[in-house]
């Protein structure tokens, strides 16, 4: 008997070596790290060329500063600021530290804030902001007061009498760098905005300040004391205006004395008033 058993025919592949490299990966590789190295080396060159130029530019003469350029100067003599700076002769414009110039600067008692920029090649420009004086504030001496109630300088009231004089306040409480107490500086701050629309700061001479019932002002002219209060100066002051305007035109502001406003919408007028006849009649309702 003869048996016949199928068989399969199995092609077997020949399977390359896992553990061996390709060569062209290893090129690649080997390409990628020279590249590597040599940006590395080129930005290592660069930036030491870059330090090495930089510090022959700071031992230049052809940046040093040889100007200063001052603006915004109202009060102050640009040649006062430039003292103030104190930036040395001569100095190198980019070592110059201009935080430290700004901090100089803003040390004088007049100068609010400052901007300190550098023009290449040899020029320092400052603009200022000076402070701008509200008021005088009488304590053991008369200070400037700015609109934020900070006392800046000292000063004589005969060089600021356009300025009205703020009385009241706590004489130990007051020196160049101090504050006027919060309450009075917003009182004060409100008022000044209220008058600049009707009547006019600079005919007020005297502002009082009382904790409990609030601000008192004098007028230049007659030193006619006025109550305020302590709160809505803006229709206090538009009822102020017509009570002038009324007492003029009947030719009786020069026996007014003073005015309070400070009761709500109730005005109290006080002086040596002499009515005429008709006057008198209109007052009875004749």
């Amino acid at each position: 008997m003869q048996i016949s058993l199928p068989f399969e025919t199995v092609k077997v592949s020949n399977k390359k070596n896992s553990y061996r490299s390709d060569p062209r990966k290893l090129r690649r590789r080997l390409r990628s790290l020279v590249q590597f190295t040599v940006i590395c080396l080129a930005f290592t060159g660069l930036s030491v060329l870059c330090v090495a130029c930089y510090r022959t530019l700071l031992s230049s003469s052809l940046l040093n500063v040889t100007s200063v350029q001052v603006s915004g100067c109202e009060v102050l003599d640009p040649q006062t600021v430039i003292q103030q700076a104190r930036i040395p002769s001569g100095v190198n414009i980019l070592s110059l530290d201009l935080d430290r110039v700004r901090q100089r600067v803003t040390n004088h008692p007049w100068i609010d804030s400052a901007l300190i920029s550098r023009e290449i090649p040899d020029r320092i420009r400052i603009e200022i902001v000076e402070r701008k004086p509200l008021a005088l504030v009488k304590g053991r001496q008369f200070y400037l007061v700015d609109d934020e109630g900070l006392c800046f300088a000292s000063a004589a009231p005969g060089k600021y009498a356009g300025l009205p004089i703020i009385t009241g306040v706590d004489p130990k409480s007051l020196a160049p760098g101090h504050k006027l107490p919060r309450e009075l500086t917003v009182l004060i701050d409100d008022l000044h905005q209220e008058s600049q629309l009707r009547l006019p700061w600079r005919l007020i001479s005297e502002i009082r300040w009382n904790r409990n019932k609030g601000l008192s002002i004098f007028t230049v002219r007659g030193g006619i004391q006025i109550d305020l209060g302590r709160d809505k100066y803006g229709p206090k002051i538009a009822r102020l205006e017509k009570v002038l305007r009324y007492l003029e035109e009947k030719g009786l502001d020069p026996q007014l004395r003073g005015i309070d406003l400070s009761y709500g919408n109730r005005i109290f007028v006080r002086g040596n008033f002499k009515l005429n006849k008709r006057d008198r009649s209109q007052k009875k309702g004749v």
